[in-house]
């Protein structure tokens, strides 16, 4: 009779205990987020998720794969998705084109970038007369490649010639093929193009060019909408932020996994230049890099010229984790 009763209370328990995780299943909020380029420049998204930050924080997120920023944000327009991590320069434009496109979070603030070249050039003053790949016009390998040789006295209109080649492995096969003499690239390609000889002619973080290059957007309609879900997000991905910076082992991991690759040394290279040194621990948007984003979209368009860059930003989220000392909490400061 003993086991029987034994029996019933530990059917009841599991019972209970199914039935209460149903019950916090259901009370988590779905969302979809899109991230637009397979980089560690946006893995802060992939490392909120896999660490259970998004649930944490109640949602239920899936995530969305588009090809670029324009995809991505054309997505979100068209209520594909809440909110998109894409790049600065596409936000900008999109909001300058009429939508109401806003800033929320920023997770990288300048140029990342590597101008590497071929063995025999070992000085930029070197590439006068060749070639350079970017990926495409007007995208942000464009820009940096511009503003770096600008940095150091050439002109990119005039010094050199600029090719449209495409994704980052296709910009390095047309350095090794000699097609073009130099390219922009970012780890773990870095470390895989001083293994084969070549030579890096600009390290572009070192500039310190400001520029709003990977973000978290939303829409303002969306934002004033969904405050509280806008907010969760937000913690989650600072969350998130502050476990890439920390936890190197299980980022690492996380990471490998995201970027397709086992190469341990390549992985390495990868967290400390970005987790560790580019990643803002208050992802707060940047405006001297929104304004860099104004001033080269001015050039073609008016209305770039007579816009502030805080017309395309909401820091509220990040200020009120500021004001709540969020951030003294995680980091135990």
């Amino acid at each position: 009779m003993s086991r029987k009763r034994n029996l019933v209370a530990a059917g009841t328990c599991l019972w209970l205990f199914l039935l209460l995780a149903a019950q916090a299943e259901a009370q988590l909020s779905k969302l979809n987020l899109a991230y637009t380029a397979t980089s560690p420049y946006q893995a802060v998204l992939i490392v909120a998720k896999e660490a259970g930050f998004f649930r944490k924080n109640q949602l239920d997120v899936s995530l969305i794969f588009t090809a670029g920023g324009s995809l991505g944000i054309q997505a979100m327009l068209g209520g594909d998705v809440a909110m998109v991590v894409a790049d600065g320069s596409t936000a900008v434009a999109s909001n300058l084109a009429g939508s109401d496109v806003m800033i929320v979070a920023s997770f990288l603030n300048t140029f990342p970038y590597s101008l590497i070249s071929l063995p025999e050039i070992k000085r930029v003053e070197q590439l006068k007369g060749g070639k350079i790949a970017v990926s495409r016009f007007g995208s942000a390998t464009d820009l940096g490649v511009r503003m770096a040789l600008a940095k150091v006295g050439l002109n990119a209109e005039k010094d050199v010639a600029l090719l449209q080649i495409g994704a980052q492995t296709a910009r390095f096969v047309a350095l090794q093929s000699k097609n073009v003499q130099a390219t922009i690239i970012t780890p773990p390609f870095t470390l895989t193009a001083r293994k084969a000889g070549f030579n890096t002619l600009i390290d572009m973080a070192q500039l310190n060019i400001p520029f709003q290059l990977t973000a978290l957007v939303g829409t303002r309609t969306y934002i004033r909408s969904h405050r509280d879900t806008v907010m969760s997000v937000v913690r989650s991905l600072v969350e998130g932020i502050s476990f890439y910076k920390k936890e190197r082992e299980a980022s690492i991991k996380i990471m490998s996994k995201y970027l397709q690759t086992t190469d341990r040394e390549a992985l390495e290279e990868t967290y400390r230049e970005i987790a560790i040194k580019t990643v803002p621990e208050k992802p707060y948007p940047t405006l001297p890099g929104i304004q860099t984003i104004l001033e080269e979209l001015a050039t073609k368009n008016p209305k770039a010229k007579a816009s502030r860059p805080e017309d395309f930003v909401d820091v509220s989220f990040i200020k009120k984790l500021e004001e709540e000392k969020f951030f003294d909490r995680l980091y135990k400061r």
